[in-house]
Parts: structure tokens; C-alpha cells; sequence
């Protein structure tokens, strides 16, 4: 049997591997590594050799065939402990499952169709306060709106005057979080990361101690200055809002159909217990992250694609305009293929993940190569997006690699920005038809005009933001369709 040893190894390895071209250049190792070794290859970091999926067929074997042989890793896990804690992503086992069954109603496709008229009144009223020949940051803008559209949403809160300050402390703790990656420091936090989180079974007391060590673990030191005080602010700032978020709900009652109150409201269907309020929080700031991060970095990168690709701009503006004025509604989703497609076409070049990892749970077989327990496994969605047999010309943006026929010809994993397997994001729809509506409410409204040529590369220490603003000048279209009043609760 083959080994992890016999797998492609990427060239360029340096004394600790392929950490210096990761941290400088991760788009462009990652492309090498596809280009290089094909289906599999191998990146060291440090000693660890971490196989690396780039093939659909690789990638269903293991996430879908064979994902109760993986979990998570403790790095992943760790890093995003101070965001995420044992929310939705990151937990694993009985308690993910719980979760992801408690949530799973909220996301059904029913449900998200009904939540169609809200996302399209808050998104109108944003829109209302563009001004003709106003000059937009247009990530500023999509985080703004998505944001609210999930406070609306799921929360039955508004975050209209507090957006600006939410969306910095994220991308604060995303720049922080991500940019632990690959560090010495991670490697060393690891091992004690994954032996505190397989403890089981422990009392409350021991279990608020084990917890409070893995937030130690995973923040930075509290100091006066510098990084480790802004990622201190920023987390307090997204605590703070939630909090009070959850304590005005407790205040005026939970009979709201809504999503924080299902999380207050919920018991365990054995033994009749609550979720603390920590756990609540988790739940709560990780779908409040996770519910606007994908469409406002999506719809940001299809606002610059359709700056600069006219042919592509005129078939989005003229898909609009059969809708004859109305305001796009669920029901008229499947007339906005075209719009589907820019966003789909969006999220292929810049998936708001570049890499996926796991962590064999016991020894598995993938590709014909044995991993044995402990292992770490990457999933590449940024190079496998670029493969060349799966994206003709893949640097081409073309909307028209999402049309029916062309998806029917495709491995459904040559695309997933939204990951696959049990594991596949559980807003993955409740995005797509946000950012349908979005893009066309934007498109009967407004006239955009990109400022500049120079092209706008992504940051990767992000979820894979633009690396600057990608500024637009709006201009009001002749026609305005006309706005829904917010529903009230």
C-alpha cells in the first residue's frame, strides 16, 4: 500500500518546507501545487507532510465517502475558537449534530424563500441612500447590506447604524485568525488544542475551565499595543453587540419564529437541558459571521467582474429589465439565471476559502494512498477552480459556466465554495438567493462605472477580500422599481 511518502511532493521546499511561499504568495503556491502534481500533491510544513485534494473525484471520496473517517482539525478549530467557540463551525460530534439538526429548519429551501421579502426590503432601503453620481467602496457597501439582511433575518435586529463598526472587527479577527496559519506558534498550540478538545464528559465547573483555556490558548497576549489589542477590541465589539442582542430578545420575549429565538427556546430532546448562554453565543456570532461573510465578498467581486466585462454587464442589466419594474422576489429566481451565474462565476475565482482542512480520525484510504490517524488533509477549492480541464481559459470570467447545460456536464465538486459532504454550509442557499436579489435591485436601479482599469488582486489573509477598495460611481437608471415596506415584527 502507498503512503503518504509516495505522494507528489511540491518542489521548492525550503528548511521549514513551504511556509515562507504560503505566507507570501499562497494563491500562487497553490496553483503550482495543481499544476505540479496534478490530483495530489504534498505541502511541508515544518516536519508534517499534509497531502493536498485537488480533483473532484478525490475530494468526494473524502468528503462524502469517507467523511466519518475525518473531523476537523485542532488547528482550524483553534483558530477560530475566538470567533466561533463550539458554535456550528467548529464543534464536532454529538453536539454538531444537535446543532445542525436544530438549525436545519431555518434553512430549508421553504424557509428561505419566505425570508425573501425581508432580505428584499432591507436591501432596498440601503440602495435608497445611494446618491446619483456617488462615488461607492463597494465592499463597504455589500458588507453593510448583507450584514443587515442576516440581523433582519435571523435576528429580527437592525444593525443599520452599527455595520461599519461590525464589518471592521471582523475583518480585524479574519486578518488575525487567518493569518495564524502556518506559524510556529500554531504547530506548538495544536497538540494541546486537540487534547482540550476531545476531553469528554466533564462536570460544568471543569468544562467553563477547559473552555476558558482554549480562548487563552487561541487569542494573542493581552498587551497595551499592537495587534493583541485591537483583536482584544474587536472581539469585545461583536461580544457586545451580540449580547445585548440576546438579552433584549430575553427581555421582550421568545415567541419570535426567528433564529436566536429557536437557540433560546432550545432543549435537549433527552434530558430536557438549555444551552448556556455561551453556547448561544457561539451559535449567534457564527451564523451572523458566516450569514453575510460569502455574499458580501461575492457580490463585491461581481460588482468589479461586471465593471470591467461590458458584454457581461449589458446581458445582467437586460435580465433585470425583463422583470419590467418588479421588485425580484423568490419566485422570480429562476428568472435571474444569468445574475445566478455572475455570482456563481464570482465565487469560482474567489471562493471565500482558499484552503479546506481535515484531520484523519483513524487510518484511511484516499486515492489509492494510506493516511494514517492524526494525518492532515487540505482541499484546495482556489486551485481546483482553475483547473483548466474542468474551467476552460479559467482566469475568464464568464457567467455562462453556470447555465444548466454546463453544469449537467461537470463533477458536481468541480465548484464548492460552499464546501460538500455532511459538512456543507447550511446558508449555502440562504446566500445564493440573497445575492440574486441584491445584484438585481442593484442593476434595475443603478448605471455603475468602474474609476479604474488596474486590476484588484485578492488577500489572502482574509477570506479572500479584494486586497484595496474596488471603487464604482452609481448613477440612477431611468426606471426605479418601487420598495417594499420593511415587515414589522
Amino acid at each position: 500500500m502507498k503512503t503518504v511518502r509516495d505522494i507528489p511532493a511540491l518542489s521548492g521546499e525550503r528548511l521549514t518546507g513551504h511556509i515562507a511561499e504560503f505566507r507570501q504568495d499562497q494563491g500562487g503556491l497553490l496553483r503550482r501545487l495543481q499544476q505540479e502534481c496534478g490530483d495530489i500533491g504534498t505541502l511541508r510544513f515544518f516536519n508534517m507532510r499534509v497531502p493536498t485534494l485537488n480533483s473532484p473525484e478525490l475530494i468526494h471520496e473524502a468528503f462524502i465517502e469517507k467523511a466519518k473517517s475525518f473531523r476537523k482539525s485542532a488547528a482550524t478549530r483553534i483558530v477560530f475558537y475566538p470567533l466561533a467557540g463550539k458554535g456550528l463551525f467548529s464543534s464536532e460530534g454529538e453536539l454538531w449534530r444537535r446543532q445542525r439538526k436544530l438549525m436545519a429548519p431555518l434553512f430549508h429551501p421553504a424557509a428561505v424563500r419566505g425570508y425573501a421579502e425581508t432580505m428584499n426590503a432591507v436591501i432596498g432601503r440601503y440602495l435608497d441612500e445611494w446618491r446619483d453620481g456617488q462615488l461607492i467602496d463597494v465592499g463597504r457597501e455589500m458588507t453593510r447590506i448583507t450584514m443587515a439582511v442576516v440581523g433582519k433575518v435571523l435576528f429580527d435586529a437592525d444593525t443599520f447604524d452599527e455595520a461599519d463598526e461590525l464589518g471592521a472587527a471582523i475583518q480585524v479577527m479574519f486578518h488575525y485568525l487567518i493569518g495564524q496559519v502556518g506559524t510556529p506558534s500554531l504547530f506548538l498550540k495544536a497538540p494541546i488544542a486537540a487534547y482540550l478538545l476531545d476531553l469528554r464528559g466533564l462536570p460544568p465547573w471543569a468544562e467553563a475551565l477547559r473552555d476558558r483555556a482554549l480562548g487563552r490558548l487561541a487569542m494573542p497576549l493581552r498587551l497595551p499595543t499592537g495587534e493583541g489589542r485591537r483583536v482584544y477590541e474587536a472581539l469585545e465589539r461583536l461580544d457586545s453587540s451580540i449580547q445585548r442582542t440576546i438579552a433584549e430578545r430575553r427581555r421582550i420575549g421568545l415567541s419570535r419564529p426567528d433564529f436566536l429565538s429557536r437557540l433560546l427556546n432550545a432543549s435537549d430532546e433527552d434530558d430536557g437541558s438549555v444551552m448556556t448562554d455561551r453556547q448561544v453565543r457561539d451559535e449567534a456570532l457564527t451564523l451572523f459571521v458566516a450569514g453575510h461573510e460569502t455574499t458580501a465578498a461575492g457580490t463585491t467581486w461581481s460588482l468589479y467582474f461586471l465593471g470591467r466585462n461590458p458584454e457581461v454587464y449589458r446581458r445582467w442589466k437586460d435580465e433585470a429589465a425583463s422583470l419590467g419594474g418588479k421588485v425580484p422576489g423568490a419566485e422570480d429566481a429562476l428568472r435571474l439565471s444569468y445574475t445566478l451565474g455572475v455570482f456563481k462565476e464570482a465565487l469560482r475565482l474567489y471562493p471565500p476559502a482558499a484552503l479546506v482542512d481535515r484531520l484523519a480520525i483513524e487510518d484511511v484510504e484516499i486515492g489509492g494512498y494510506l493516511l494514517p490517524r492524526h494525518s492532515p488533509l487540505f482541499i484546495c477549492p482556489y486551485a481546483l477552480h482553475r483547473r483548466p480541464d474542468l474551467w476552460p481559459d479559467p482566469e475568464r470570467f464568464d457567467p455562462d459556466r453556470f447555465t444548466r447545460e454546463a453544469e449537467s456536464k461537470r463533477h458536481r465538486l468541480a465548484w464548492m465554495p460552499f464546501g460538500a459532504g455532511p459538512r456543507v454550509c447550511i446558508g449555502a442557499q440562504f446566500a445564493t438567493l440573497e445575492a440574486q436579489l441584491l445584484l438585481a435591485q442593484i442593476a434595475q436601479r443603478f448605471e455603475l462605472e468602474p474609476v479604474s482599469a488596474e486590476p484588484v488582486e485578492p488577500n489572502f489573509e482574509t477570506t479572500l477580500r479584494p486586497s484595496k477598495p474596488v471603487l464604482l460611481r452609481v448613477k440612477k437608471a431611468a426606471q426605479r422599481a418601487v420598495q417594499p415596506a420593511i415587515p414589522t415584527a
